[in-house]
């Protein structure tokens, strides 16, 4: 009996252990999350940014895989490489959103989003246009020059540049 009482309690306090330690692992994964909705667009309302400007939003949940994470690089290394000139002017900007952040749940109802994914937003004098979600990210994810290519050519559209 006393050995069945003994097991019970070790049994309790393991499961409180695992549970203090996956909250632990939360928290701390959300706080190296990427910046909250607010900041984002205080950033996209900067006054000296032009009002006219296209998005990548490469939006997230907070855990992610390999995966997602060359999603993510690969995308702000296509905007980097292929537009640096309209991304330092502001015309083209990246923000990467966490979607598991309840500050950016808006975020799903305006995308219907429901993973790891790219849109791309067109704003004219500042408010939103007209958007496109690039369905053909997670068939390309493992093809890293396919990919670029594709963000690449996507962006351009958006852009109005060949």
């Amino acid at each position: 009996m006393k050995l069945k009482r003994f097991i019970s309690i070790c049994l309790v306090i393991f499961v409180l252990i695992s549970i203090a330690y996956f909250a632990y692992d939360e928290i701390k994964l959300i706080s190296q999350s990427s910046k909250p909705r607010e900041s984002i667009l205080e950033e996209l309302n900067d006054p000296s940014l032009p009002e006219d400007y296209v998005v990548l939003y490469y939006f997230h949940g907070t855990i992610r895989c390999n995966a997602c994470l060359d999603m993510e690089a690969n995308a702000k290394e296509a905007v980097e490489t292929y537009f640096s000139s309209q991304y330092e002017a502001g015309t083209l900007r990246w923000e990467v959103v966490n979607i598991d952040l309840p500050e950016n749940y808006n975020f799903l109802e305006d995308y219907i989003i429901m993973y790891n994914t790219l849109v791309i937003q067109q704003y004219i004098d500042g408010k939103p246009g007209e958007w496109k979600e690039l369905w053909h990210a997670w068939d390309l994810s493992e093809k890293k020059d396919q990919y670029i290519e594709y963000v690449r050519d996507e962006v351009a559209s958006f852009l109005g540049v060949n």
